[in-house]
């Protein structure tokens, strides 16, 4: 075999036909194994990944891929569509899998690889036996360990498909006579490249807004995923392997699958569902349906649910498939490193109030090392000083600022943007928009936390395209959580204004008093005093409010010696506490 080295995948449509056409000879041929996913993954991911495409010739037939991604400074190698697949393996016909794997290896040497990476590899691949083969792994010492379980649907025979059609139907029936109150029910599925791309910005959203509904931010909040998604769906769609599953309720989709109809199997791959009908159980609805289509296509064999261990899964699956997690170095230290870390690591996840506080303690590590790369170790340690005697002795300052019409109309008028009340849908937009600020994505977590509390109520300043510009809640002044809505000296009439956030990227632009003078108008049509606590250093905040039409009525300052919360003193001017009194009276 002769073995030729790319760092990219090239543009050929040779190359793809015989590429596919080895994909078919493959233990079990999946998509992801594909030139067209290679190309996808290369395109999208092209600042992050640098391609390392290892073909093997006999004369002009190909016979061997290994679609492989390296990091030069690391010396390593991964899968190039190791985040992003399912499945990863070497592309070979299995009977000389062995000798492709060993010639890989051996120019992988030859190029000061010094470890590889390999993820989602198949259990049952040829793969997964031929490197651990003394002969075929070219003195690459391996350790090999369970990655996943995929949930599968199998179809061996045709009694096992009347078995799981009916076991799909019992499983959703309640759902359906629920959902059908609500208006008409009907399954679609996409194929065509102009039929998906109209549909994946609202998938996506829902993606995102899903995952923010939990917690998590999802991956497709991030640009390059996206753009991997249409890449792959426009690649796929003209042999037809793509499938874009839907269920849709009035004309109103509800739930999605992001799938695959390739080499006698159906792929589950990215589902996700509108979260207003969860109670619907819509996922687990579309799936079913996904198994009854299939049970009644003689050319699938499986319906594969992909990565995940999600329990929905767990109730139509008849099986499972192993993924393996293999790593390969040429240093016998290294790979008992290797070894010793995943010994520890399935230990400390035994106990799970144990696996909680290492993660803990190694996410603090981390910010240490950012600290001292960032601020270096003289500048770390005044920050660690300056902490040490937070904790000893502190006191903290809030000014307290009142809104007033009249105050208002000296001041600049609001520009024409819209103050709209703060949803799901708009906090996914905004991650999906400031993907790249980390704070901000922690406040949109923060901001979904709140979400549907009756005691807090959210607003976003948005542009005509609906995107989210500023935020900011608002609650009575009796509220306990946060501290920073809380004041004891506000009339009970207040609506207190609070936790306000504009992304890096946008600030200095008038966002914050423009929207808190929408809200401020907003809670004085509600018969309530609109009021603003600022931290005293906050200049740009201070200015903003003054600009909105706020006016400073006092300000509290907050000591704690050690542990204890000593005293709150108020330093209210004379003046300033005729206006807050006057402001209660009224």
């Amino acid at each position: 075999m002769r073995l030729v080295v790319h760092k990219e995948i090239p543009a050929d449509p040779a190359l793809r036909r015989q590429w596919d056409g080895l994909v078919q000879q493959m233990e079990e041929p999946a998509v992801f194994f594909t030139y067209e996913w290679a190309l996808a993954v290369s395109r999208a991911y092209s600042s992050s990944l640098a391609p390392l495409l290892l073909l093997a010739y006999e004369k002009d037939c190909l016979v061997g891929v290994a679609a492989l991604a390296a990091d030069a400074s690391k010396q390593e190698t991964v899968f190039l569509a190791g985040t992003t697949a399912d499945y990863c393996d070497f592309i070979c016909d299995p009977a000389r899998r062995g000798d492709f794997l060993g010639l890989v290896l051996a120019r992988l040497r030859e190029l000061n690889i010094k470890k590889l990476r390999l993820a989602n590899l198949p259990g049952d691949s040829a793969t997964a036996s031929a490197i651990k083969d003394p002969t075929h792994n070219q003195g690459y010492w391996v350790f090999s360990r369970s990655a996943y379980l995929c949930a599968r649907v199998t179809f061996q025979a045709p009694e096992d498909r009347s078995a799981i059609l009916e076991s799909a139907q019992r499983r959703t029936r309640r759902y359906a006579q629920d959902m059908r109150k609500k208006g008409a029910v009907k399954f679609r599925h996409c194929t065509s490249w102009p039929e998906i791309s109209a549909q994946l910005p609202s998938f996506a959203k829902a993606h995102v807004a899903r995952f923010l509904a939990t917690g998590r931010i999802s991956n497709l909040a991030r640009p390059e995923r996206r753009r991997f998604l249409e890449e792959l769906a426009h690649a796929l769609s003209v042999p037809g392997w793509v499938t874009l599953s839907q269920t849709v309720v009035d004309e109103k989709v509800i739930a999605w699958n992001y799938g695959f109809q390739f080499g006698g199997s159906w792929f589950y791959y990215l589902p996700t569902f509108d979260t207003n009908f969860h109670k619907f159980s819509p996922g687990l609805w579309l799936l079913s349906e996904i198994v009854e289509e299939a049970c009644a296509m003689p050319q699938l064999d499986v319906v594969d649910l992909g990565l995940g261990a999600e329990g929905y899964k767990e109730r139509l699956a008849t099986g499972t498939r192993e993924t393996l997690h293999v790593t390969a170095a040429l240093s016998v230290f290294s790979s008992w490193k290797e070894k010793l870390r995943h010994g520890l690591a399935t230990a400390v996840c035994s106990a799970p109030w144990l696996e909680n506080r290492v993660r803990g303690a190694v996410g603090n590590l981390d910010a240490v090392r950012k600290q001292i790369r960032s601020n270096s170790f003289w500048g770390f340690t005044k920050i660690v000083g300056n902490a040490c005697k937070t904790i000893l002795r502190s006191e903290s300052a809030s000014e307290f600022w009142e809104w007033s019409a009249s105050e208002f109309a000296a001041a600049r008028p609001a520009d024409s943007h819209t103050l709209a009340p703060l949803d799901l849908d708009l906090l996914a937009a905004a991650a999906m928009q400031y993907s790249d600020d980390r704070e901000t994505l922690g406040y949109l977590l923060r901001a979904c936390r709140r979400l549907g509390r009756d005691e807090f109520q959210g607003f976003a300043l948005i542009n005509g395209n609906r995107m989210p510009l500023h935020f900011c809640w608002v609650a009575g002044c009796e509220t306990v959580d946060p501290p920073e809505f809380q004041c004891e000296k506000l009339p009970p009439d207040s609506g207190m204004i609070a936790d306000c956030w504009t992304p890096h990227s946008i600030r200095g632009r008038g966002y914050y008093s423009e929207a808190i003078t929408g809200v401020a108008q907003q809670l004085q049509r509600d018969g309530k005093r609109a009021w603003l606590s600022i931290e005293p250093q906050n200049r740009p905040a201070l200015g903003g409010a003054e600009k909105a039409g706020f006016a400073r009525r006092f300000s509290l300052l907050r000591r704690r010696v050690l542990f204890t919360r000593t005293t709150i003193e108020s330093r209210t001017s004379a003046l300033d506490r005729a206006a807050i009194e006057a402001s209660a009276a009224a």
